[in-house]
């Protein structure tokens, strides 16, 4: 965390293990920004469904590949936080639809329900303010935003 200008950065490595990691580093961050139990609970939320996708899609399952963690608070009181990863890109468009789709609640009699794909995004949909995605010379990078005030 670089302390003068209150933005925390670190870079991890992807692994199943990464999605308690990096909210384990961040969290005492956020704590130190004053931000309220509720928006912490919820951005934490958003940044596991995050980094489990940078493994699993991104990376492919694969373990050891770099990764990095952004966050910081602008004056309007937006809380941002941005990871990036230098894996697969997120097909064009897929974000649209993706935000786009239904939601899909999980019905315990139909395994179909169960391992729905897409329901992270939904998730950090309604957590968030505003969503963005970007891709530019092998850094991809998702964006989040939400009023902390």
């Amino acid at each position: 965390m670089n302390v003068n200008t209150r933005t925390f950065h670190k870079e991890y490595l992807s692994s199943l293990e990464a999605s308690r990691e990096v909210p384990e580093d961040i969290v005492p961050y956020w704590n130190s920004l004053g931000l309220s139990e509720l928006v912490i609970g919820q951005m934490e939320l958003c940044l596991v469904e995050v980094v489990n996708n940078v493994f699993e899609h991104a990376y492919e399952n694969n373990e050891g590949d770099r990764f990095e963690a952004t966050s910081y608070m602008t004056k309007a009181q937006d809380l941002i936080i941005e990871i990036s990863d230098f894996g697969n890109a997120m097909p064009s468009g897929l974000l649209q639809e993706l935000l786009s789709s239904d939601f899909v609640e999980p019905v315990a009699d139909d395994p179909e329900t169960w391992l729905q794909s897409r329901r992270g995004m939904k998730i950090i949909q309604e957590l968030s303010d505003k969503l963005e995605y970007f891709s530019h010379q092998n850094r991809n990078t998702l964006k989040l935003q939400k009023n902390a005030s």
